[in-house]
């Protein structure tokens, strides 16, 4: 899918009115003004990417306000990543406000009220579905209204990444391209969002272990041989040690390694990265393909044949 609509050749008293409707029809429903409503000149163009959805907007300055009421009328249950290439920002979610400013990253939440008034110069907004980054990352509701990556070398790179998804021809003709940059640009958001968020982590040492544990499920999630002596050795701590600091957190290291397998498999079929069911379970160590669709069905409440099908 790809669209582009501009009021250049519409009549200067509808432009505001026909550009509320174009944004809303590919963006989240909510109220809009301006104080250039009688000469508003701008312009948004979009595309579909694997499963994001991306926009730039050009534009005056102008204001959106999602309320509880458009929230009942036009539910949305996306993360919404903002990248200001050149322009000024200011939203309000969630009791939080941040000021954006030329190269800052802000993500935002479509199924709570905001207010975001904008200067979009050069504004490119990147729809992120819910489901896919919390399986990467549980803390990205906890940073809406934050500027995200500063002082890293990461918030370029992601600004970067999301210019070339949306102008990148040769993406049109390889879908499984666009599902492999798709899914680079969602790792490279939950990578910025728990660097973001690190500061903030406990410190001790079973918290720490636990946290290195994870990394080296996620990093090993495809091996078969993965088990707990696997991840004790690489943590050169015992097994014991191992359970303890996994029972710190209410769950134990194998009952871990298959929810991440199963979290792995979810994201594979939603993102159209396997062919098949058959393919996803295989991939992540699921050999008894009858086990794997009840233990899916049972964590995600749909079956794994039914995600890939609508998707």
């Amino acid at each position: 899918m790809e669209f582009t609509y501009s009021t250049a050749d519409v009549a200067p008293a509808r432009k505001f009115e026909f550009w509320q409707d174009a944004v809303c029809s590919h963006c989240i429903p909510a109220s809009s003004d301006s104080p250039h409503r009688s000469n508003f000149d701008a312009k948004i163009s979009g595309r579909s990417v694997g499963v994001l959805t991306l926009s730039q907007m050009i534009g005056p300055e102008h204001v959106w306000k999602r309320s509880s009421d458009d929230i009942r009328k036009g539910p949305e249950d996306s993360l919404w990543l903002s990248y200001m290439e050149r322009g000024i920002g200011y939203l309000e979610q969630n009791g939080k406000t941040v000021i954006q400013r030329d190269g800052d990253i802000v993500l935002y939440d479509a199924a709570k009220p905001f207010n975001y008034s904008i200067t979009p110069e050069s504004f490119f907004v990147t729809r992120i579905p819910r489901d896919l980054l919390r399986h990467r990352t549980a803390k990205a509701e906890n940073l809406v209204a934050t500027s995200l990556g500063a002082g890293s070398g990461f918030r370029p790179v992601l600004g970067a990444m999301i210019k070339e998804a949306m102008a990148e021809e040769m993406l049109k003709q390889v879908p499984l391209a666009q599902t492999r940059f798709a899914g680079s640009i969602i790792d490279l958001v939950s990578a910025i969002i728990e660097l973001h968020h690190g500061e903030q982590e406990s410190t001790s040492v079973q918290s720490a272990l636990y946290r290195r544990s994870l990394a080296f499920i996620e990093d090993n999630i495809e091996s078969e041989s993965l088990n707990v002596d696997n991840i004790s050795a690489a943590m050169k701590v015992s097994t014991r040690t191992l359970s303890r600091a996994f029972a710190s957190h209410g769950t134990t290291p194998m009952k871990c390694i298959w929810q991440k397998r199963l979290e792995a498999s979810y994201c594979a079929l939603r993102q159209g990265t396997v062919r098949n069911v058959t393919e996803a379970a295989m991939t992540y160590g699921f050999c008894d393909l009858s086990h794997f669709s009840r233990a899916f069905k049972k964590a995600y409440n749909v079956t794994p044949q039914s995600l890939l099908i609508r998707n």
